[in-house]
């Protein structure tokens, strides 16, 4: 077990044949031709939950392939044997099999005349061993939902495998961020774990731990407030939560009680599952760390969390010789080390939040220089970035996985711990190929995805061909995206008459009808920042939707309203909307479950609603992330009239903004008013953070910010003002139709076209000048150029344009907005801020604009 996580064994042992050939008949003529013995030896109840399921499922799965039910009992038979066994219950069977009994996933699986061996290293891995005798016969589970198994009909079950196997990457968690309070649903998602070999119980520990230590040492603590980080300001981190609290790891009392602690911790996990060897030592969330002189004198932020881990390691190994600790790489322990770290040292490498200098990829190259093994903590999907979006879910993306699964695992990488929720509409093909490959790296990819098709959809397999390529190609929530992918289901209903491929369809259809029902919310108050009357009205009949499509399991509406209802306001005095009210249900969880007779109903209207819907406005979330597209630089912004002084802009009325920065990061803006007193405030959620005014129109007025946690905040800017900020600094501009941008004469402007955009509508007065890659002349947009009965002019994206960097001129003047491009703009070059789905659609290279120092 200890091997687990040293990597030398990657893509080595994938698939092993055993040297003979053989085939057994299980069941013939709907008749059982085998009796069923099941030897794991000594297990704890946990472990023997765990076979139980697994026996249950593998001879209830035979039974609905051929109508045979086969008995567990073979004792005085002349019946041939299905075993059931573990390395522990027969070690010679396993020493002859040559298994690697080390390795937690290793199982084999021989077939002689008279009897089929299913061979666990333990009995987490023999329910490996049950999937893939399943799978061999034609079992799949693309998604949990029962509607997406494909149960083969067998009326003779014949076996002949003889292999031994162990996944090329040692854990392989896609787990539920908001969990799934449904257990007919959790079931349902247990069964695809076990279907596609995922890893079960959660031996690699590297979550964030702190909080957990000072509440299990609630009293030492009480007894030691010195053992909490030293502030910058002298005092100790006691007075918030512990799950936010720091150490100071260079006490050696808090040093000592961490160790004694985690081998009590791994005692007692060892009693539960005897497997278990590792113990986290993370930090608790968020930035921070120890400011004390003994704590600076250790190194960086990552050499003091490395200084604590290295202390608890190595107590650890004395006790418990295979014995690890673990953690991630995050937040402001994300860089390397620059000490040694102990060999028993696990760290996963956290691929969002990334305020390095580094991108991700160069993270992982670094990491995996300075420990024995690495693991990655992903994200397939986060409900705030994607909100469950066909197109916008990294885990969604085949691609994605072809590239970046091989690509780390090449890396020291042995493990892929990633987060996603339930929206199965939008990812369920991506995470069965990521499923594939985290066991073998060298899966054929095209032949997965051809049979997933095939399977799911039989004649309809084209038209749904077409809907994945539309998913992959990502692009804004609008009616001009959402349309063809309405029109490609539809085809695809007329192509099948089979109920079960029309039992998928109407899944789709529903999960289709979301994606719309939240571009209505967005459109008609889901966007609003003050989250008044119109908020909540639009609101209502999104949950309400998502709330009656629940047990299709296509839309995580949990994680929805964990998001949009739990985490509203307090001060917005709006009860009525969260979940688990004591009192009364929330208005929106009214309705009885739609159909699939209802959901065609409405879809076949909606697309004939969207056929005639010519609105170009697009939606992109709120969730940013700083990227490094190429292309020239023309400078930062200046003045017209005074085009020497760079990083300034001239704005009027109300201005909409946001910095993204790192927590602690300073940063200095300077206001110098135009006619009349200006207003900055900095958001946060709702609370205003800084507000600042500026009278003098002679010079400029500072406001000086210090980012409390890392992360995007929005500011406001009212009234005329000119805005100077030094270059590279994390700010960008909004000018989207809630929020239009005024600007007098100042530029240059940047901002980014994603790939794939034929034209830009934007709407301009009196005049948006524009340079265009490609273009030796100045574009200029005014009114004379919009639509006939539009608001809003077309630009034509030359060839080559799209997926590049434009910008202003200072000839701008006037107000204007963009309805189909992100429609953010930076006052330099070197900061391209774009929306979190765009950067990973178009394959964007991620990393701050400015590091933090």
């Amino acid at each position: 077990m200890k091997r687990l996580i040293t990597s030398a064994w990657i893509a080595l042992w994938a698939l092993v044949p055993i040297n003979h050939v053989f085939a057994l008949t299980l069941v013939e003529g709907g008749k059982p031709k085998v009796g069923v013995v099941v030897d794991v030896g000594a297990v704890t109840p946990e472990q023997q939950k765990i076979q139980d399921v697994t026996t249950r499922w593998l001879l209830e799965s035979i039974e609905q392939a051929s109508g045979a039910k086969l008995a567990i009992g073979n004792e005085g038979s002349k019946l041939p044997t299905l075993l059931l066994t573990t390395a522990a219950a027969q070690p010679e069977l396993a020493k002859r099999l040559k298994l690697r009994t080390e390795h937690h996933d290793a199982y084999a699986i021989e077939t002689t005349p008279d009897r089929l061996t299913l061979l666990g290293s333990n009995v987490y891995a023999l329910r490996h061993a049950a999937a893939h005798v399943l799978r061999d016969l034609g079992f799949r589970y693309y998604a949990p939902s029962p509607r997406w198994h494909i149960i083969p009909q067998l009326p003779e079950v014949r076996v002949d495998l003889n292999l031994t196997s162990v996944p090329d990457l040692g854990a392989r968690k896609i787990w539920y961020a908001y969990g799934q309070p449904d257990k007919e649903l959790a079931g349902n998602y247990d069964r695809w774990v076990m279907g596609n070999r995922l890893t079960g119980p959660a031996l690699l520990q590297t979550g964030h731990s702190y909080g957990n230590i000072i509440l299990r040492n609630a009293a030492e603590f009480a007894k030691h407030p010195e053992y909490y980080a030293q502030q910058e300001s002298g005092g100790r981190d006691t007075k918030r939560v512990p799950a936010a609290s720091k150490f100071c790891v260079s006490n050696p009392g808090l040093m000592d009680l961490v160790a004694r602690d985690r081998i009590r911790l791994l005692g007692e996990m060892r009693k539960a599952n005897p497997l278990a060897y590792m113990v986290s030592v993370d930090p608790s969330d968020g930035q921070g760390t120890c400011h004390c002189d003994q704590c600076k004198a250790l190194g960086t932020n990552t050499d003091r969390v490395i200084h604590l881990a290295n202390h608890v390691a190595r107590k650890v190994r004395e006790v418990y010789p295979d014995g690890w600790v673990g953690l991630y790489a995050y937040s402001s322990h994300r860089l390397p080390p620059t000490i040694t770290v102990e060999p028993n040292v696990y760290v996963q490498v956290a691929l969002a939040f990334n305020q390095t200098e580094f991108s991700l990829p160069e993270l992982v190259e670094r990491w995996s220089k300075k420990t024995s093994a690495i693991g990655l903590r992903e994200y397939y999907g986060v409900e705030a970035w994607d909100w469950g979006l066909p197109g916008q879910m990294r885990g969604g993306k085949p691609a994605y996985h072809k590239e970046w699964i091989p690509f780390y695992a090449a890396r020291k990488v042995n493990a892929i711990n990633a987060e996603t929720n339930a929206n199965w509409g939008g990812q369920m093909l991506g995470l069965f190929i990521a499923s594939e490959l985290m066991w073998d790296l060298k899966a054929n990819v095209p032949a997965l995805e051809e049979r997933y098709f095939t399977d799911c959809f039989g004649t309809a397999a084209p038209a749904m061909r077409e809907l994945q390529k539309k998913f992959d190609a990502g692009g804004p929530l609008q009616a001009l995206t959402l349309r063809p992918m309405f029109l490609e289901v539809e085809k695809a209903w007329g192509a099948s008459d089979d109920p079960k491929v029309r039992a998928r369809l109407a899944d789709m259809m529903a999960y289709l009808l979301y994606a719309d029902a939240y571009r209505k919310f967005v459109s008609t108050g889901g966007s609003r920042t003050n989250r008044d009357d119109a908020y909540y009205q639009a609101l209502k009949p999104l949950m309400s939707y998502a709330w009656q499509i629940r047990s299709r399991d296509i839309v995580h509406y949990y994680a929805l309203a964990r998001r949009l209802c739990n985490g509203l306001p307090l001060q917005d005095k709006r009860p009525e909307f969260y979940m688990n009210r004591k009192d009364a249900a929330p208005v929106w969880m009214v309705g009885a479950a739609l159909s699939d007779d209802d959901i065609v109903g409405r879809f076949r209207e909606r697309v004939a609603e969207l056929q005639k819907d010519t609105d170009p406005q697009a939606y992109f979330s709120r969730s940013f992330q700083n990227v490094r597209p190429a292309g020239a630089d023309q400078g930062a912004s200046r003045l017209a009239a005074d085009p020497k002084e760079l990083g300034v802009a001239e704005f009027r009325g109300k201005l909409t903004g946001y910095l993204i920065g790192a927590e602690g990061q300073k940063i200095t803006l300077d206001l110098k008013p135009v006619k009349r007193a200006t207003t900055f405030t900095l958001f946060k959620g709702e609370e205003a953070l800084v507000q600042q005014s500026a009278k003098d129109e002679k010079t400029f007025t500072p406001v000086e910010i210090t980012l409390p946690k890392s992360g995007e905040y929005r500011f406001t800017l009212e009234g005329g003002a000119i805005l100077r900020v030094a270059l590279g600094t994390p700010l960008i501009y909004e000018a989207s139709a809630t929020a239009q941008a005024w600007v007098d004469y100042s530029g240059p402007h940047y901002f980014y076209v994603p790939r794939g955009v034929k034209q830009i509508f934007v709407a301009a007065n009196p005049r948006l000048a524009l340079h265009v890659p490609g273009l030796a002349k100045r574009l200029d947009v005014t009114p004379e150029q919009n639509l006939p009965g539009k608001d809003y002019a077309a630009i034509d994206v030359p060839e080559g344009a799209d997926g590049k960097v434009w910008h202003t001129d200072v000839n701008t003047r006037g107000k204007f907005l963009f309805l189909n491009i992100p429609p953010l703009l930076s006052l330099s070059r070197e900061v391209i801020i774009v929306p979190r789905e765009v950067a990973e659609t178009d394959g964007l290279t991620t990393a701050p604009a400015v590091p933090p120092k």
